[in-house]
């Protein structure tokens, strides 16, 4: 019984540890009057919330495991002016657990748009 446990062990420990090697994910967000560029940030877990700063703002992210061969990154973003604050849930990323980057623009081209992108790579 003793030696099935420990084969049992030895055979799901590098599954295990494959799964929980977590992400790097980088981000920039940019405007038409700047580009913030966050510094990476490592998930090392699904689930688990991590937080990069760039400039006034703060960055927020989670990744959560959609399927075997998916993850979704959500989001969050926050900056502190000196005339206000702003708060916005950045659009969710459904990306390859492999690894992928991926970007949304949004809004009329010129002033009111904005462009999201982020780099995702598995940890080894």
């Amino acid at each position: 019984m003793k030696i099935k446990l420990l084969g049992l062990l030895i055979f799901s420990f590098p599954c295990f540890a494959l799964s929980s090697a977590g992400y790097e994910v980088s981000v920039m967000v940019k405007d038409s009057e700047k580009e913030l560029i966050f510094p990476p940030m490592e998930m090392p877990s699904f689930g688990k919330k991590v937080i990069s700063q760039a400039g006034d703002c703060i960055y927020s992210g989670e990744i959560t495991q959609e399927s075997k061969t998916s993850i979704r990154l959500e989001a969050k973003m926050s900056c502190h002016y000196k005339d206000g604050d702003s708060f916005m849930d950045m659009p969710g990323f459904s990306l390859n657990s492999s690894g992928q980057e991926a970007s949304i623009e949004i809004g009329d081209e010129g002033a009111n748009m904005w462009k999201y992108s982020v780099e995702v790579k598995p940890k080894s």
